[in-house]
This record gives C-alpha cells, structure tokens and sequence, in this order.
C-alpha cells in the first residue's frame, strides 16, 4: 500500500467519527463507596494549604505517593463544611481508609488524622438537599412510592429539583419533595456510583 494510499484510508476514517467525538467527554461519575472522608486541615497544617499525606497500597504497606488532598477527586457535596475535602471512602481497616486517587479509579489507603472525621452514607445524607445529576438515564429521574423500581411512579424528577432526604436504605433514599410529597428514589447506581449531587 502506498503513502498516499494511507493517508487516504486515514482521513476516511477520521472523517467517519461522530462530530460529537471532537467534545470533551462527559467526566465519570465517582464512585459513591462505603461512606465520605472529611478531610479538613489540622492547626499544624499551614493556613490556605491544603492537608497532603502519604498513600500506600495496602495500610501502611507499599508507599504510593505523597499528595495534596486537593488534587484528589472529590464528590460533588457542595454543602460540606467549609474548608474540608469530601473523599469517597472505598473500604476501611481501622483508622485506614481506601480513596481514588485519580480520575481512572486507581485507589491507595491514608491514615486518618484527628482532624478528620468519616461518615457512612447513611449518617451523612439523612437531612441534606440533593438534586440528581443530570445526564442519568430516565429511570432514575423516577420518584417512587415505595424503595424498589417496580414500585408505582409518583412524579417525574429533574436534576433542579431540591429533594430533602428523609431516610437512606442501601441504594435508595426516601426523600420529600416540594414540602408535599414524600417518595424514594435511587441515590447510587448498580456500579456504586453516585445519581446526586449535594447543593
């Protein structure tokens, strides 16, 4: 096959992408985990710093790295106190926990600090506002009577509607709406990762 040949097959098949594949790609949902990390800067950390510490691949085994806490993904809880980095926890071991590290899902375990405190999710949804993400497939946008997806559909949601979250049960969250409506809905998908966001 000749040069121009080549080149030839390749500007078809560039030519053949989708237009859309030229756009940045929609950022992943993180993965929601067992619970949150709060990580907030101790007194001897430095003013307007951000805490860093050490990841390793297993606790205390198999030194990763040394990182800022700020260049770590976070979930998206906007309301968490002011000043604190709002980790995924993936497992916990003691006064272990293991978080993502980067955007791929690669994970390392930090050592708690005392300045730090963990939440399960149910301790830290219940009583928050959240608003369901936008781009989620139709099912999830359903508030529902009951905590299962064949139970009767009461409303049709959308990702600007403030939802007061009343009581969580694994995967799902009773939740009240407009001061009127009490339903459930799904709050993390099948894979773990989050349906809501925290305003």
């Amino acid at each position: 096959m000749t040069l121009a040949v080549r080149i030839l097959v390749l500007l078809l098949l560039l030519a053949a992408l989708p237009a859309a594949a030229g756009a940045a790609p929609r950022p992943p949902r993180p993965d929601a985990g067992i619970g949150v990390l709060l990580v907030r800067p101790s007194l001897a950390d430095r003013d307007g710093v951000p805490p860093t510490f050490v990841l390793y691949r297993a606790p205390g085994v198999g030194r990763i790295a040394e990182q800022s806490v700020a260049s770590l993904p976070r979930i998206p809880l906007a309301s968490s106190p002011a000043e604190s980095y709002p980790l995924a926890v993936m497992a916990k071991r003691g006064a272990w926990y293991r978080v993502a590290y980067d955007d791929a899902g690669r994970d390392g375990w930090v050592e708690e600090r005392r300045s730090w405190s963990f939440l399960s999710w149910e301790e830290f949804l219940k009583g928050r506002t959240v608003r369901l993400l936008p781009g989620l497939r139709k099912p999830h946008y359903a508030l529902r009577s009951a905590p299962s997806p064949q139970a009767p559909q009461l409303r049709a949601l959308t990702p600007e509607t403030p939802l007061r979250i009343v009581e969580v049960q694994g995967d799902r969250a009773r939740v009240l709406f407009d001061l009127t409506l009490i339903g459930w809905l799904q709050w993390r998908d099948e894979d773990g990762r989050l349906l809501i966001g925290l305003r």
